[in-house]
Parts: structure tokens; C-alpha cells; sequence
């Protein structure tokens, strides 16, 4: 038996209705292969270009080798032409080629800009109505509109998305009817503003944020973002009722569960997207019903994640504008928020939007609440304005000792979570107080 010679690779060329078993040499450029293949096969087309490819795979580029490419004694090529590329547009007058060049594809706003208006206004009848509803006697009647704004809305999402087919306007209106909804509880509980009215709001609109998902599956991040927001106010809400503690204490709790449920958020997603192998199927899933379960864990990913980001930064800020010490912990949330978006890349966005909003809204708070402390916190602000500057314009690229360092910032920012919530919830001043030898 003859060894198999290193330097050549015996393929099969296939094109069109056309094949041959070739002996190529490994180690030249694919672009001087291919006019003695196409010379081999026949049927040459003047002028046409050719290259070659695995099955089902990209070209093979011309200037490398096949052992380059890892092609081995067997392997099976397609040689197909490639397409004539588009002439190039001469102009004989300067004006017209700089018209051309600065002329970009319309985009339609008319969607998006509707959709904004319709939130807005939405969002000032909604204030209308809550300082009209300011007696007990106009109570009822704004309770009832608003009950009526939302089953409206919904119904009006079913009917646009069944006629219409729009997704901007079936989310607009589904977030009308969450809002309303959300409105409509607020309202119904008689007596100033507290804890049974947040209860009964954040309850109605989870319920009519999962109501709308279901009825109209549009918009479903969105929607299970609010849900998720949703209960965890009304947990909130509920710790309140029964054990009566102080609205800081509750939301400093809060602000640590929504960071711990973060991270628990994978593996929830991948439980409800039927991700999980089964036992008792022992035959490997249908690649179309994978990649349908596994976009279905990536949206349920962005709605947990983005749900819980929300609640701990409304949690946080709730927690700062009751007692001074928790402004610590209204940075820290915001910094950990943050410090996700480098380990999340998919969300990255979310995290930075919602995680810069908690810490403006710190500052703020931390500006009004100590103005003898104004100066501090000008140069804290200041600081964190060239934070944000220096890895988006100045250094853009990270090494991998700076990333590794990034992570190991998060993991310490997260680990340090836990006692600063306990110290600004009272936690430790409640056990120092304990007496636990009777006397």
C-alpha cells in the first residue's frame, strides 16, 4: 500500500451536473488551482469568475492554501462561479456625484413618532386624571375611566395588530393599557397615597402586562419587563403592609433581591423556554424547535434582566430620597448595573441606560439633600464623567488584564451589596441591640 504523500490532497470537484477526482498540490494558493480545474471540467464561460468551496460552506479565499484551510484527502469542492460585480456609476457633471453620495435611504418615522405622542399623551391624561381624582368624591369616576382607557387600548392592540400588522402600535397600545391599568389601582383604594395603593397598582398592571403578552404576543420583552418590575413592587409593597418597616429598610431589600435575581435570571429563562433536556426523551431534539426554544430564552432573558435592573434602581432611588445613608447604596446599585453591561454584551445598552439614570438621580438626591456637601459631590460627578469618557473615546479597546480587572470590580461591587444594604436598612444596630444571655 502506498503512504499517502503530505504535499497533496485527492479531492472531488464538483460543478454543475459535472465531476472529476482530482490529485491537487497542498501548498498552492487556491487562485492557480482553479483555471487548470475549470480547464479539467470544461464548459468555460469567458469573462466568468471562479472559486471554489466546501459543501454548504463559504468560498475558500484565493490567496490561501488548501492545507491552510484544512482540506484533506476526500474532502468534496464545489466550484461555482461567483457574480459579476455591479459597474461602477460614473458621473460626467461633479454636482451630481455629491447629490449621489449624500442621498441616504429614507426611514420612516411616521411609526415611532406616533407612537411617542400617543405615550405622551397617554401619560399627561393620566396625570389630568390623578389630580382630578384628588377628592373622594371624583375617586370612583377616575377609577372607572381609567378601568375603561385600559380594556379600550387593549382591544384597540388586538384589532390594529389583526388588521394592521403593526408592532409599534399594538406595543404603544399595550403599554397604554398596562399604564391605565396601573392607573385604575391607584385610584380605587381610597386615602392618601401609601402601600395599598402601590399594592393594588403594581398588581393591576402585571396582570394586564401578561394579559396583553398573551392576548396579543407583541412586544413580549417589554411586557414580561413590566411584569417582572411589577411584582417586584407589589412584594415590596406587601412586606410593607405586614411588617410595617420603614420605606428604606424595604427598599434596600429590594435593591439587593432585584442584583441577586439578576444573576438567577439564566437559569429561570432557561426553564421557561423548555430549554432543559428532557429524560425521558432520548432522541435529540429537531434543530427548528432548538433555535425557536432558545430565541424564546433570550427574550425571556431580556425581560427578566431588564424587569429587575428597573425595580432595583426604583428601589435604590426610593430607598436614597428616605434616609441619607442609603445613597451609598443608590451608587453602588448603579455602579454594579453598570458594570454588567461588560459581561452581557446582548444588553449592554439596558444596563448603561438604566445604571446612568440611577446614578444621576443619586447625585441629584445626594445635591439636594447635602448641599453642604456640594463641592464632594461636584467632583464625584466630574470624575465619573471622565469614567465614562475615557473607555468609550480615549481607550476603546480593553486588554484582557483591564477586562479581567472589570470583572473582578463587579464581583467585589456585587459581593458588597449585601452589608451596605444591611447597614442602611438598620440590620446591624438591630443585632448589636439584641441581648442574647438573660440575665
Amino acid at each position: 500500500m502506498s503512504t499517502p504523500d503530505p504535499e497533496l490532497r485527492r479531492v472531488s470537484v464538483h460543478a454543475g451536473s459535472a465531476s472529476v477526482d482530482l490529485t491537487l498540490p497542498a501548498a498552492v494558493p487556491v487562485a492557480e488551482l482553479i483555471p487548470p480545474i475549470v480547464d479539467v471540467l470544461g464548459g468555460v464561460t469567458p469573462g466568468a469568475r471562479y472559486h471554489l468551496a466546501r459543501l454548504g460552506c463559504a468560498p475558500l479565499p484565493n490567496s490561501t492554501t488548501l492545507r491552510q484551510n484544512g482540506v484533506r484527502d476526500g474532502t468534496a469542492l464545489v466550484l461555482s462561479r461567483q457574480p459579476p460585480a455591479p459597474p461602477a456609476v460614473r458621473y460626467d457633471d461633479e454636482a451630481q456625484a455629491v447629490s449621489a453620495a449624500l442621498v441616504r435611504s429614507p426611514r420612516s418615522w411616521r411609526g415611532m413618532t406616533a407612537g411617542l405622542a400617543a405615550a405622551c399623551f397617554a401619560g399627561v391624561g393620566a396625570l389630568v386624571l390623578v389630580r382630578w381624582a384628588g377628592g373622594a368624591a371624583h375617586a370612583d369616576i377616575a377609577a372607572a375611566a381609567a378601568v375603561v382607557a385600559a380594556v379600550t387600548a387593549l382591544m384597540s392592540a388586538v384589532i390594529v395588530l389583526r388588521v394592521h400588522r403593526d408592532p409599534i402600535a399594538g406595543l404603544t397600545l399595550n403599554l397604554i393599557a398596562t399604564t391605565s391599568a396601573a392607573l385604575a389601582g391607584l385610584l380605587a383604594v381610597p386615602g392618601a397615597p401609601g402601600a395599598p395603593h402601590l399594592l393594588l397598582a403594581a398588581m393591576a398592571a402585571g396582570a394586564m402586562a401578561v394579559l396583553a403578552a398573551r392576548v396579543t404576543g407583541c412586544g413580549s420583552v417589554t411586557l414580561v419587563a413590566t411584569a417582572c418590575c411589577a411584582l417586584v413592587a407589589a412584594a415590596a409593597a406587601l412586606a410593607i403592609i405586614v411588617t410595617g418597616a420603614p420605606s428604606h429598610a424595604v427598599g434596600s431589600v429590594t435593591a439587593l433581591a432585584c442584583l441577586g435575581l439578576i444573576e438567577v435570571s439564566p437559569r429561570l429563562s432557561i426553564r421557561l423556554a423548555g430549554l432543559v433536556p428532557g429524560i425521558e426523551h432520548d432522541d435529540p431534539r429537531p434543530e427548528s424547535e432548538l433555535t425557536a426554544r432558545a430565541l424564546r430564552a433570550d427574550s425571556w432573558l431580556t425581560g427578566l434582566r431588564g424587569g429587575c435592573a428597573a425595580a432595583a434602581a426604583v428601589a435604590a432611588a426610593t430607598a436614597a430620597l428616605a434616609v441619607h445613608r442609603a445613597i451609598a447604596l443608590a451608587a453602588l446599585t448603579a455602579a454594579v448595573l453598570m458594570l454588567h453591561a461588560r459581561t452581557d454584551r446582548a444588553r449592554a445598552p439596558m444596563y448603561v441606560i438604566i445604571g446612568i439614570g440611577t446614578l444621576t438621580t443619586t447625585f441629584v438626591i445626594a445635591a439636594v439633600d447635602l448641599p453642604q456637601q456640594a463641592p464632594w459631590i461636584a467632583a464625584l460627578s466630574a470624575a465619573a464623567a471622565v469614567a465614562a469618557i475615557y473607555p468609550g473615546f480615549v481607550a476603546p479597546a480593553v486588554t484582557p488584564m483591564a477586562r479581567r480587572g472589570v470583572n473582578a470590580m463587579g464581583c467585589i461591587a456585587l459581593a458588597a451589596v449585601a452589608p451596605l444594604a444591611c447597614w442602611t436598612c438598620g440590620a446591624f444596630g438591630a443585632v448589636r441591640g439584641l441581648s442574647l444571655v438573660r440575665a
